[in-house]
Order: C-alpha cells, then structure tokens, then sequence
C-alpha cells in the first residue's frame, strides 16, 4: 500500500528519499497543504479568465468603452463612516451572520 502511493509522491513534487522517512500523519499533512495549494491556483485561474472574458465582451460588444485601466487598479477610497452609516453597517452583518437584533 506504502509503495503504491510512491506515485502519488512524485506527483505532488516529494524527493522518494523524503518520502520514504516520513511517517503517514506527515504525509497526509503534504497531502493536504498540496490539495489547498491546487484549489487556491484554480481560483487565481478562474478569477483571471473571468476579467479576460470582461475585456473580450468589452472589447467585442462596447468598443468606445473598454476600460483604459485594468480592473484590479480600481480606485478604492476609504471614506468615514458616520456613526447612523456604522449602525446600519452593525445591523446588516447581524443580520446576514443570523443574529438577531433588540430594538427597544
């Protein structure tokens, strides 16, 4: 069974020296963080072909408006908020976390 999952090792980038002085909990732990390296790749892939797509439908469909920045350079101004703007803000994430609120 050890020997089979060799494969698995070379797979996940594991020198076979290395491999074989580990022990099952530390390699189900490589197995893991590997596993979640993976995921958090295809999410930057799939986050990266959905802006393609933006620019394509622009570039296709709205050519006089295709940005002239990218979409990751947005402009994002902190503004402070007033004290009746951070109670509604309280509310909404209560409500959204399943909290319930007491008005009296």
């Amino acid at each position: 069974m050890w020997r089979d999952m060799e494969e698995d090792a070379i797979k996940i980038g594991l020198n076979l020296h290395y491999f074989w002085s580990l022990d099952v909990k530390q390699y189900i732990k490589h197995v893991k963080v590997f596993n979640e390296k993976q995921k958090e790749k295809y999410k930057e892939k799939d986050g990266l072909n959905y802006m393609l797509g933006q620019y394509i439908a622009f570039a296709f469909n709205d050519p006089k408006h295709y940005p002239t920045k990218p979409f990751t350079e947005k402009d994002t101004e902190l503004k402070p908020m007033s004290d009746d703007e951070m109670e509604k803000q309280g509310r909404r994430n209560t409500i959204k976390m399943g909290g319930v609120i007491n008005d009296s």
